[in-house]
């Protein structure tokens, strides 16, 4: 699709309100995104980097007394520097949508001229850098794992849910496949659009409505991964011998299986 395709897919007063692609080119020579991005170099939030950027009592590696053993933070690590981290992260977000008003790309915040910056973007995933991409690539990681594993979308879905954010135009997030539907449901939800009503013919929106429940881990538990290990193994087992049966058969060659009695052949 090219621009002018998809703005046309997107206008709603031509598909009876059922748009769902929106443009947000600024048509200059750049193509250019016509929102605010809140990406602010000096103040990335990025999945691995060094430890020299933490508390030495956050930060997970090899030990800092050895300085010729590079030692690095992640957000995998769920219970150490994963936790400072997401912090670091939330606080980052926040700043994006609650901060004063500023239209300068190097301060965190909404933007000031809303009609050159019609869009506020919050970046809720791990941003990335040259630091980040190469020590992600000595950890063999790729964004989607490490998106499941630090469960940064559900944290973004509980600061939705819980109106953390002042000012909501774009929410990015990675990896839309793990709580992305959470997401848009808390989102669609927040008071002033939602158009469910109660008894009391009042919109029900936001907190009063429950959160929606949120996959954690797409990977199987123990239990059943011990289950597939030994059918499947059972399976192997079994393929195994009959095979080793079929090959000594073979072996042997052909058989005499005629009755023998009394020395007479029958």
């Amino acid at each position: 699709l090219n621009v002018s395709q998809t703005m046309e897919l997107a206008d709603l007063s031509k598909y009876g309100g059922k748009g769902y692609l929106l443009a947000v080119d600024r048509h200059d020579i750049y193509a250019s995104f016509c929102g605010k991005a809140n990406w602010a170099q000096d103040q990335l939030v990025t999945c691995y980097s060094s430890a020299s950027n933490y508390n030495n009592d956050e930060h997970d590696g090899p030990d800092q007394n050895n300085a010729n053993i590079p030692s690095y933070v992640q957000c995998t690590d769920r219970k150490n520097s994963g936790v400072a981290k997401l912090n670091d992260l939330k606080t980052y977000v926040t700043a994006s949508a609650n901060n004063d008003p500023s239209d300068s790309p190097y301060e965190l915040g909404p933007p000031e001229d809303e009609s050159y910056y019609p869009f506020n973007q919050i970046q809720g995933l791990w941003q990335v850098d040259a630091t980040s991409v190469q020590i992600g690539l000595l950890h063999a990681s790729t964004l989607l794992e490490d998106n499941r594993i630090s469960k940064v979308n559900e944290e973004m879905v509980k600061m939705a849910y819980e109106g953390q954010f002042n000012t909501i135009n774009i929410f990015a997030i990675d990896n839309v496949a793990l709580n992305g539907n959470a997401m848009f449901s808390v989102l669609r939800n927040q008071c002033g659009q939602s158009v469910l009503k109660d008894n009391s013919d009042e919109p029900t929106c936001g907190r009063d409505l429950i959160m929606p429940k949120m996959e954690t881990n797409r990977t199987l538990p123990i239990f059943w991964n011990i289950v597939l290990v030994v059918v499947y193994g059972s399976l192997v087992i079994m393929v195994t011998v009959m095979l080793f049966q079929a090959f000594r058969l073979r072996n042997k060659g052909p058989q005499d299986h005629r009755l023998v009695c009394h020395g007479h052949i029958i």
